[in-house]
C-alpha cells in the first residue's frame, strides 16, 4: 500500500527503524516498547505479502515451538477459574508470539540491518548503565538510595543486569565483524564488566560466567573436542563447589567462644564487654556479638560522627548495630581501641548503612547472602530467603498439578491460597510467585508447558551453535540461566527482550539475505 507513494523499500525501511526503536526501548521505555511492537505488526499487514509470509511460517520450525507454547497458554484457560487474570497474562505474553511472527514473516534480511538493531541496543545499554552509575554517584543527583539495587532506574536491577551482559556479547560480535576497533571494544567490555561487578546483581555475574563457559566450550569444541568436554566438566564442578561453599553453614567452636571465657576479658580502659555469641560473621566465621563495649563505642563514635550512636543510618538501621557488624567484619574488638583502627571511609560507610568492609562489588552480595543463610530467622526483607520460600511453595504446588497445571489464570491465586492456608511467614508484600520460570511453567501449564519451553530453547541453542551465531547463542544462554532465579517471561521487558532476539535469530542470516 505504502509502496505506491514511497517506493518499493518503504516497508523494509520502516521495519528496520521500528526494530531499532524496539531494541532501544527494551532498555529504557515501556511505552515505546509497546508502540514499536504494534507498529511492526501493522507494517507487515500493510505490506500484505501474505503468500511469502505463509511460506516462511510453514518452513520455520523454531517459530512453530513458540506458537505451540502460546497456543497451550491459551488452551490452559479452559481449566482456569480466574479468566480476568488469565487474559491479563495473555496480554503480557503477546510479545512471545508477535515478535517471532513478525520476524518470521519479514526477517531482518541483511547483516547491515542486523548491525543497526544490535548497535542501537548496545548504545542504549551503555547510556543507561552510565546514567545509572552517575546518578548513584550523585553527579546527576541528588537521589535517595536505600539499596544499591535501586541504582537501576529504568527497569528491574536483575533484568537490567541481563541487558548489560547482552551488551558485552554484542560488543564482542561487533569486534569480530570489524566494526569496532580493539580499544573501543575493550573499553566497552571493561566498563560493562565493572558495572556488573559494582551493581552487585549476582544473577548478572552468574550469567556472565555462563556466557564465558559456553563461548569457551564453543571455541574448544571446534579445535579440541575432548578437551571441550573436560573443560565443561571442570566448570560444572567449580559451580557445584561454589554453591556448596555458599550454602554450607558457618560454624564455630562454642567452647572457644563460651560466655564464661569471654566475660573474663577487659578493654584497655578496664571496662567489661557485652558478649552474646549467636549470629556469625560471614567474613570471619566468628560470632558478631562478642567483645562489645557500648560505653566506649558511643563516646568514640559521637566524637567522629554527627549521627547519634543510637540513631539510624541512611538505610534506616540502628547505627550501633551497623557499627558492631562492620567492626566484626574487620575482626577487631568493639571498643575504643578497635574503633581507632577505623578510617574516615569506614565511618562514612557505617553512616551509609554498610555492615561489612566488603561493601563494594559482587563479593559484598555473596557475603550478604551468606549472612542471610546463617543468621536470619525471618525471611522477610531477605531476597534469597524469600526466594527459597517461594521455590518451596512452587515445588509443592507443582507436585499437585504436574499433569496439565493449574492454568495460566490461576498461578497467582494458587500461591495466594497456599500462603493463606499455611499461614506463611512471608508478609503480604513478599508473597511472590516462584521466581523460577521453569517452576512457573510446570505449575501453570504442567508437563506439556515445561516440555515445550525446554524443547524450543534447546532447539534454538543447537541451531545457533551449529550456525556459529554467537549473539543468538549468548542470548539463549542468558535467558535459560535467568529462568533459574526469575520469572523472566512474566514481565513486559523480559518477554519483549526474549521475543526480539529470538525473532532476530529465528532464521539463519544466510537464509534471510534475499529479503
Amino acid at each position: 500500500m505504502l509502496r505506491r507513494y514511497f517506493g518499493s523499500n518503504i516497508h523494509t525501511q520502516i521495519h528496520v527503524f521500528l526494530l531499532c526503536a524496539l531494541a532501544s526501548a527494551i532498555v529504557v521505555s515501556k511505552f515505546v516498547m509497546s508502540l514499536s511492537m504494534i507498529l511492526l505488526l501493522l507494517n507487515i499487514l500493510l505490506e500484505a505479502d501474505f503468500k511469502s509470509y505463509w511460506e516462511r511460517i510453514k518452513s520455520t520450525r523454531l517459530f512453530h515451538w513458540v506458537a505451540f507454547i502460546f497456543a497451550w497458554h491459551l488452551i490452559s484457560l479452559l481449566w482456569s477459574e480466574n479468566w480476568d487474570y488469565g487474559f491479563h497474562d495473555i496480554k503480557v505474553t503477546l510479545p512471545l508470539i508477535v515478535l517471532p511472527l513478525v520476524l518470521t514473516c519479514k526477517p531482518i534480511g541483511r547483516r547491515k540491518r542486523l548491525k543497526w538493531v544490535l548497535g542501537i541496543f548496545l548504545a542504549t545499554v551503555l547510556f543507561a548503565s552510565l546514567y545509572n552509575f552517575l546518578s548513584y554517584q550523585q553527579v546527576f543527583g541528588p537521589r535517595y538510595y536505600d539499596d544499591i539495587r535501586g541504582m537501576s532506574l529504568f527497569d528491574s536491577h536483575v533484568r537490567h543486569a541481563l541487558m548489560v551482559v547482552m551488551g558485552i556479547v554484542i560488543a564482542v560480535q561487533f569486534y569480530r565483524w570489524r566494526k569496532l576497533p580493539v580499544f573501543a571494544m575493550v573499553a566497552i567490555v571493561v566498563w560493562l564488566h565493572f558495572y556488573t561487578y559494582y551493581s552487585q546483581v549476582l544473577t548478572g555475574t552468574i550469567v556472565l560466567i555462563g556466557i564465558y563457559a559456553v563461548y569457551g566450550f564453543y571455541w574448544m569444541y571446534h579445535r579440541y573436542k575432548y578437551l571441550a568436554y573436560g573443560g565443561l566438566a571442570i566448570f560444572v564442578g567449580a559451580i557445584v563447589a561454589a554453591l556448596i561453599w555458599i550454602f554450607n553453614p558457618i560454624t564455630y567452636d562454642p567452647e572457644v567462644f563460651h560466655k564464661d571465657i569471654l566475660n573474663k576479658e577487659r578493654t584497655a580502659e578496664g571496662n567489661g564487654y557485652y558478649n552474646n555469641p549467636g549470629e556469625v560473621s560471614p567474613e570471619t566465621g566468628k560470632p558478631i556479638d562478642i567483645f562489645i563495649c557500648h560505653k566506649e563505642l558511643k563516646r568514640e563514635w559521637e566524637k567522629a560522627s554527627e549521627t547519634p550512636y543510637y540513631g539510624r543510618d541512611k538505610k534506616g538501621q540502628y547505627i550501633f548495630r551497623t557499627l558492631t557488624r562492620y567492626m566484626a567484619s574487620m575482626d577487631v574488638r568493639k571498643d575504643a581501641e578497635g574503633f581507632r583502627s577505623m578510617s574516615k571511609k569506614d565511618i562514612k560507610a557505617v553512616e551509609q548503612g554498610h555492615t561489612s568492609i566488603y561493601h563494594k562489588g559482587i563479593w559484598a552480595r555473596v557475603n550478604g547472602l551468606r549472612y542471610q543463610l546463617n543468621n536470619a530467622t525471618n525471611p522477610n526483607g531477605h531476597s534469597l530467603l524469600q526466594r527459597i520460600e517461594c521455590w518451596k511453595v512452587g515445588v509443592h504446588l507443582s507436585k499437585e498439578n504436574w499433569l496439565i497445571g493449574v492454568g495460566g489464570g490461576d498461578i497467582q491465586d494458587s500461591f495466594n491460597d497456599y500462603y493463606e492456608a499455611t499461614n506463611s511467614s512471608l508478609t503480604e508484600k513478599h508473597r511472590d510467585r516462584t521466581h523460577n520460570m521453569y517452576l512457573t511453567m510446570l505449575l501453570g501449564f504442567g508437563i506439556p508447558g515445561l516440555f515445550l519451553l525446554l524443547i524450543s530453547h534447546i532447539h534454538f541453542l543447537r541451531e545457533q551453535f551449529r550456525n556459529g551465531q554467537l549473539v543468538g547463542l549468548g542470548f539463549i544462554i542468558i535467558i535459560m540461566i535467568s529462568y533459574l532465579v526469575e520469572d523472566t517471561l512474566e514481565t513486559q521487558s523480559g518477554i519483549t527482550y526474549f521475543g526480539l532476539f529470538y525473532g532476530l535469530y529465528i532464521i539463519p542470516l544466510k537464509k534471510q539475505r534475499k529479503t
